[in-house]
């Protein structure tokens, strides 16, 4: 990880070059008011945005960011686009902080403690497992060393269209915004992204950089567009085997899988060469970030065996449980088994629902699936597939399909067939609705 740290901070540097604007750089730290200050001053007349109201520069985007609001803690409810941008700039130039607030959503309690002397960018969780809350999203030069990871490994260059599917007011959306801001990339955004829109994006921008949670790049795929892509990364989900073999055949050998959180931050990333020898793996850690497997009695597991994810770097410090039940190899890659709170037990077997769902994944007429447990008298608890079809299929053929390739407590007692299954605002899975 040694490369990782002095390759992917000097590219970062070369980016960013704080020096032109040294003040801003020493007011706001590493922010995003900071990083639209510099990439006017170092790519004035380049596309910064391309949102529903068409291109903007980054000289232009700058100078919709001057009217400051008041107040020490405010909420921007901003879908993708300039005027999200425009907020957030303006709210941390006057060294607010900004949270930053789902749009669709009901309004929620943000607080009004400030995260620190000076405005920070405070983030919610997706809510993909509960209520969403607040995190404190504190930006330093120290914990841009996870960040190198990335920026070594990822083709980011000026120019090359980023297209950004994932919501702004998310992690891993306002992350790819700062990043194409670094490295003079034009990211490319809607109020609400259609997998229709963005195919024909890409067949007019071959060679662009495509980043997304699981379910809305799986159904990017599924449009039949195939063109070369200069990197495809997956995030904010679990990235099921199949999916990444349908995004690998669409776009190339160029799938990134990221993994992190939003209290955590990035923390691990697998790259093309380790999806194609590990399939589902989530890579091994970023620069600057610790990982273990730890069992329910505390101590570090072997190799191969399930436990609770703990992850440690520079934003969550010491190590931390995940949430996520997971495993790594002998090859020191890490896999995600599946959320702690997602596991089954029925009929005394416990069943990770990511399992079934690949397995039926494979099955030609299935475009996607989703499994969750629900009370039986019984078992306690049986399985149940909510299936969208890509061809006429029956239950019987899943479940005999099923049966074939899994032990008997791990087969759907019921299959349902739906148009959609439900998402998360952020576009992940929301197991909690069926």
């Amino acid at each position: 990880m040694a490369g990782d740290v002095v390759i992917g901070l000097s590219r970062l540097l070369a980016g960013v070059r704080p020096w032109r604007a040294p003040g801003a750089f020493r007011r706001h730290g590493l922010t995003l008011a900071t990083l639209t200050t510099l990439a006017a001053r170092n790519y004035p007349r380049d596309i910064a945005l391309i949102d529903d109201d068409g291109p903007i520069t980054y000289a232009e985007l700058d100078r919709l960011t001057r009217e400051h609001p008041g107040g020490e803690r405010i909420a921007v409810r901003e879908p993708n686009g300039r005027a999200f941008v425009a907020a957030v700039v303006a709210g941390l130039r006057a060294n607010a902080d900004v949270v930053l607030a789902d749009p669709q959503a009901p309004a929620v309690e943000v607080g009004s403690q400030r995260a620190g002397c000076r405005g920070q960018v405070v983030v919610m969780t997706s809510g993909s497992t509960g209520t969403p809350k607040a995190v404190d999203r504190k930006i330093s030069v120290t914990q841009a060393v996870p960040i190198a990871t990335l920026v070594r490994r990822l083709p980011l260059q000026r120019g090359v269209p980023l297209v950004v599917t994932q919501p702004f007011f998310h992690g891993f959306g306002v992350g790819f915004l700062a990043l194409g801001l670094v490295f003079g990339m034009p990211v490319v955004v809607r109020r609400q992204f259609r997998p229709d829109d963005v195919a024909g994006f890409l067949r007019d921008h071959p060679g662009a950089v495509l980043t997304g949670v699981p379910p809305m790049l799986s159904k990017v795929a599924r449009t039949g567009v195939e063109v070369p892509l200069a990197a495809v990364v997956s995030g904010g989900g679990q990235l099921h085997p199949v999916v990444a073999e349908r995004l690998t055949k669409a776009f190339g050998p160029m799938l990134f899988n990221l993994y992190g959180s939003t209290e955590l931050g990035w923390s691990t990333l697998a790259t093309p060469a380790e999806l194609r020898e590990a399939p589902g793996t989530i890579g091994r850690p970023a620069a600057g970030v610790r990982l273990a497997v730890v069992g329910d009695d505390g101590r570090t597991v072997r190799a191969g065996a399930i436990g609770h994810l703990y992850v440690g770097g520079r934003l969550a410090g010491r190590l931390a449980d995940s949430g996520d039940l997971g495993h790594r190899d002998s090859a020191g890659r890490y896999f995600v088994d599946g959320r702690a709170d997602d596991l089954v037990v029925t009929g005394g077997e416990n069943v990770f629902p990511i399992e079934v769902e690949n397995v039926l994944l494979g099955h030609p007429a299935v475009a996607d699936v989703r499994v969750t447990g629900v009370p039986d008298e019984e078992y306690g608890a049986r399985l149940e597939a909510h299936v969208v079809r890509r061809s006429p299929v029956d239950a019987w053929e899943l479940r005999r399909f099923a049966r074939a390739r899994l032990s008997p407590a791990k087969v759907p007692r019921t299959v349902t067939f739906v148009a959609e299954l439900p998402v998360t605002p952020t576009g992940k899975p929301d197991r909690r609705v069926t």
